[in-house]
């Protein structure tokens, strides 16, 4: 039978078709299985030539594929990514060569597809590599790039390589439409079940058409067209530049997979780092692949917490200072709405001190860097964290802690940013009726008494608290301010024992539990992630791995606590805000100063085989 799609978005199969892109769909921890390995095709048959900026790469020949992938399929590789990289073509100005039938990648596609069967097979379709002026579509005759044809020859080749064999085709070149178009091609060849991965952004010097880095907003855009053409999956390239748009892409397009690609600008300069000893390759590797699934894992579930919340109006204004002091309207329906739950008043509350215990018992029962400098393994020997490289990050964190929640010279910086953004300081009355009192009784959170503090007794309200029907003008106070000082005295209808403290009130309040909870997982992960090293692990003591499973179990409820937070508490913005702080906070314990213990005992290994 045949069957009429009314839009290229209506194809699902092409995301499920494969084993493998069905594990895809599935958001997990980082396992083989994620990661596609790039080919890089030419189109000399027998060659096996390196690329001297990419150490351990080379360009390949159709007919040396099986000796370079075979050890890799053996070890568990099950996707590769083909480039083609034609020497002898000849070029010309629609990039003829590109779709071949006795070209590299079409040739390699069916080599590969003969020797694996079960091997995913990707390939980048872009025409850079076969037009005579280097561009990555069809240009005007003054050197612009010409749209329309450009995407109907990219449909072309992405089609032709899906006939050849490929499982999914991965446009690289950002024109726009182009998902569109290499979707209905597919669907028009009878190949409607191949992936079609949308590339978003992919950022370059082809500034016409491909992405400016400092563009999040096109490329958000640019995320949810693809998604809207069809795409199967969203590819974001270059990848550790750009972990926020990892993120932006986890939470714009949930449900589809998110692909990463370190392109060879990345691969060189990890590699560069570790010929220079400032980290040890393998480990660096690893940190860089998981800090993008670090950032789609976290950023979806504060995003799908704070989507709940606006869609549902769950969330509740904490800055309103008509709200000060009242419960959460759903506390009575929703458990953790109620801010007396155990999670909050127990856990939350003191987050930097559960933080600091689970850290603690990492510290004390690491193995020791000597035990692992003396193996004679080079794995193990190289990039283990130090206690003190634990302690200085663990050291760094506090202080940002303290600097944003706590003290900063006087007030702390989350203060600050509140008087910045409107915030006034505000006293409450038993009887509700609120006032205005200078900011600096706020910062110094002194308490005031009918004693300490006589003449605010007589300050005019600004509002009720809880009741804004009741709340007088702006206008109206302003008129009879003098009235009300010379006549009312609040100290003679309040207990005479009454006491409080005033609180900062309206402004952009910054979600601090959003901020600590976002810096504490990510720390955490980082302390226990060399620990579950396959070299390390088996040398740890039994009451490490027990402290290990106690940091995971206070990952696990730190991720809860910031899903209820994101679901119950501050607008979406006061949220994202505090998630950028916690990210921002962290990289900073990335940097080589922090990591000093870990350089020293590998230089000092060198020193010693030398």
């Amino acid at each position: 039978c045949s069957l009429t799609y009314s839009s290229s978005s209506s194809i699902l199969q092409g995301g499920y078709a494969h084993p493998l892109s069905r594990k895809w769909q599935a958001k997990t921890a980082l396992t083989k299985s994620m990661f596609m390995y790039p080919i890089f095709i030419t189109d000399d048959a027998q060659a096996s030539v390196e690329i001297p900026t990419l150490p351990g790469q080379r360009r390949w020949g159709v007919d040396r594929l099986e000796e370079f992938i075979g050890p890799l399929v053996a070890k568990g590789l099950e996707s590769v990514i083909l480039f083609g990289v034609p020497l002898n073509c000849a070029k010309d100005a629609r990039g003829t060569p590109a779709d071949d039938a006795s070209g590299p990648v079409i040739l390699a596609i069916k080599k590969l597809r003969s020797l694996y069967p079960n091997l995913y097979i990707a390939t980048d379709v872009c025409l850079c590599e076969y037009t005579s002026h280097g561009h990555c579509g069809v240009l005007h005759s003054d050197g612009t790039i010409n749209t329309p044809p450009s995407v109907d020859r990219i449909a072309e080749v992405a089609v032709n390589y899906a006939r050849a064999g490929a499982h999914c085709v991965a446009p690289s070149d950002m024109m726009d439409g182009r998902i569109k178009a290499i979707k209905r091609g597919l669907i028009d060849a009878g190949l409607g079940n191949k992936d079609a991965a949308g590339s978003a952004p992919s950022f370059g010097d082809r500034k016409c058409y491909q992405l400016p880095p400092s563009a999040r907003g096109l490329a958000r855009r640019a995320i949810q067209r693809d998604a809207n053409e069809g795409a199967d999956i969203i590819m974001v390239k270059p990848s550790m530049p750009y972990l926020d748009i990892i993120a932006d892409a986890a939470q714009l397009t949930p449900d589809h997979p998110i692909a990463c690609y370190q392109v060879s600008g990345e691969f060189a300069m990890i590699h560069a780092g570790a010929r220079a000893g400032v980290y040890d390759l393998k480990t660096m590797a690893f940190e860089s692949v998981e800090s993008m699934v670090r950032a789609a894992l976290l950023s979806a579930i504060l995003f799908f917490g704070t989507a709940y919340s606006v869609l549902y109006s769950t969330y509740f204004d904490t800055s309103n200072p008509l709200l000060t002091g009242l419960p959460h309207p759903l506390s009575g329906i929703y458990y953790f709405a109620n801010k007396s739950n155990p999670l909050n008043t127990i856990f939350i509350k003191r987050a930097w001190g559960w933080t600091t215990a689970a850290f603690l018992l990492i510290l004390v029962s690491a193995v020791p860097q000597t035990a692992l400098t003396a193996s004679p393994s080079s794995r193990v020997r190289r990039g283990a964290p130090t206690r003190r490289d634990r302690l200085s990050k663990y050291l760094l964190c506090t202080t940002i802690w303290l600097l944003f929640t706590s003290w900063f010279f006087g007030p702390s910086l989350f203060e600050r940013a509140l008087v910045a953004s409107g915030a006034e300081c505000i006293l409450a009355f038993p009887d509700g009726d609120a006032v205005r009192v200078p900011v600096e009784l706020c910062y110094t959170k002194s308490t005031i008494t009918s004693t300490t503090h006589p003449d605010i007794f007589l300050l005019p309200k600004l509002y009720t608290i809880g009741n804004p029907a009741v709340s007088d003008s702006k206008d109206t106070l302003e008129k009879t301010s003098e009235q009300i000082i010379g006549t009312s005295d609040r100290r003679l209808t309040i207990p005479e024992n009454w006491k409080s403290r005033p609180r900062l009130r309206s402004g952009h309040d910054v979600s601090g539990h959003i901020f600590l909870l976002t810096m504490s997982i990510l720390f955490l992960v980082d302390q226990i992630q060399p620990s579950l090293s396959a070299d390390v692990w088996p040398r740890a003591s039994q009451f490490h791995k027990w402290a290990i499973a106690a940091n995971m179990a206070l990952v696990a409820v730190w991720l809860f606590a910031s899903y209820t937070t994101a679901v119950y508490f501050h607008t979406p913005f006061e949220k994202f805000t505090g998630f950028v702080l916690g990210l921002a906070s962290f990289g900073l314990t990335r940097l080589p100063l922090f990591n000093v213990g870990a350089l020293n005992a590998k230089h000092s290994q060198r020193n010693r085989k030398a």
